[in-house]
């Protein structure tokens, strides 16, 4: 099929349409509606099915994709309630820690290895390989909890395997958008896309201390403002006004919107009473956000490209794997866990969807378009290869230390 410019409601209305029946069996099948969302975009492809122009789906993709990141970082920090925090204690937050750095430095090491042997493209060597590999470590920090929370649900699971799961999932995000925006900014260094020399340090500091100064302003502004006594329709356009000038700011600047947002959305979840009810009311129309990311997204899949980022996909499925299961055991020992909890946690940490994929769509401006494509293939790849695998890998691990209470 030759790819057609519609008219854009019409290419909107082809893609919600495709992500809401993917989502539909990809939930009758017991898996995430993210799956769902990844496939009917793999389906609207131009290299596969070729019913959207690749034009059009990169004009559609560039707004939503923005707008989809903003949502989810604010999403995260609002998450971060400190008393909820001071909750999960000590065992929590060091096994988060040990996972998260050891998913980093273990798929580092593995992307960085097989770069020597893997058939990738020419450009990708040096610095650009290093450049590339600290990417990739740092989105392999982020767990997706939607698979995660569907799984424990249906066995009605209890125990301190899962309360430390749940615990671990809240923060892992956080951690990743921390530790991802220090490795693209120490990329963009390498790869000749900012400042260098003497000035590289100074940059990078500016990068993250700029945005959380931004997203600490945000929060404290707009938390005078949002009131959860008033109705829904206005605490929805107040926030979403909040989001896009945060996101918006700190992009004009050169700055992380990621970090901004998720700063903002921690300040205010930290100070508005009853925050939780301003941060339900984002799911009116988060669904339609995350189907139209998620479709465009893997729509930029490129068929040609399979065979070389599938093998990046599993490379980064086993070096990821590696991480959070060495990191959850160290971390487990320090903070003198409970065994079940050092030697299962591992196997329940694998579910990646959301912030990974949005993340890898930060790093377009600072990698070439070939190097960039190749990558995202990857991580659709090892998206969908974690989102297949992990459901069985998080019932089988509940149900090993027992758990499991499905009859409950």
């Amino acid at each position: 099929m030759v790819p057609t410019f519609w008219h854009p409601l019409l290419a909107l209305g082809i893609i919600l349409t495709a992500g809401y029946c993917g989502g539909k069996a990809a939930s009758l099948l017991r898996l995430p509606q993210v799956t769902g969302y990844i496939v009917a975009g793999l389906g609207l492809s131009p290299s596969l099915s070729g019913i959207i122009h690749p034009d059009q789906i990169e004009a559609l993709f560039g707004f939503t994709s923005d707008m989809a990141l903003a949502v989810i970082a604010y999403s995260i920090g609002g998450s971060m309630q400190m008393a909820r925090i001071r909750e999960l204690g000590g065992e929590i937050l060091w096994i988060n820690l040990t996972e998260g750095t050891g998913a980093f430095l273990c798929t580092f090491l593995a992307m960085y290895a097989a770069g020597h042997f893997l058939p990738l493209p020419p450009e990708i060597s040096g610095n650009m390989l290093v450049s590339v590999s600290l990417i990739l470590a740092g989105i392999a920090v982020a767990t997706a909890p939607a698979a995660t929370l569907a799984v424990l649900h249906e066995l009605r699971a209890k125990g301190p395997l899962t309360t430390t799961l749940l615990g671990v999932v809240a923060l892992d995000d956080a951690l990743s958008i921390i530790i991802f925006t220090a490795a693209l900014t120490l990329a963009a260094q390498l790869s000749g896309n900012a400042a260098g020399g003497s000035s590289a340090m100074l940059h990078g500091l500016l990068v993250i201390f700029g945005a959380l100064g931004i997203g600490l302003a945000g929060g404290m502004l707009f938390s005078y403002f949002l009131n959860t006594t008033r109705r829904p329709e206005s605490n929805l356009l107040l926030t979403l006004a909040a989001i896009f000038l945060v996101a918006g700011l700190s992009a004009t600047l050169n700055l992380s919107p990621l970090l901004a947002n998720m700063v903002m959305g921690f300040t205010i979840t930290n100070r508005v009473k009853h925050a939780d009810d301003l941060f339900h009311q984002l799911d009116l129309i988060e669904e339609t956000i995350f189907c139209l990311f998620f479709c465009l997204a893997a729509a930029h899949f490129d068929i040609n490209a399979l065979k070389t980022s599938a093998l990046i996909g599993f490379v980064l499925l086993v070096g990821r794997f590696a991480g959070k299961f060495i990191g959850t055991y160290i971390g487990g020992r320090i903070s003198h866990a409970p065994r079940q909890v050092s030697r299962y946690l591992g196997f329940t940490l694998l579910p990646q969807a959301g912030l990974s994929l949005g993340l890898i769509f930060m790093t377009g401006s600072i990698l070439p378009p070939d190097v960039f494509e190749l990558l995202l293939s990857a991580m659709l790849a090892s998206v969908i290869l974690n989102e297949i695998i992990s459901p069985p890998l998080v019932k089988w691990a509940v149900t090993k230390v027992g758990e499991s209470y499905p009859d409950r």
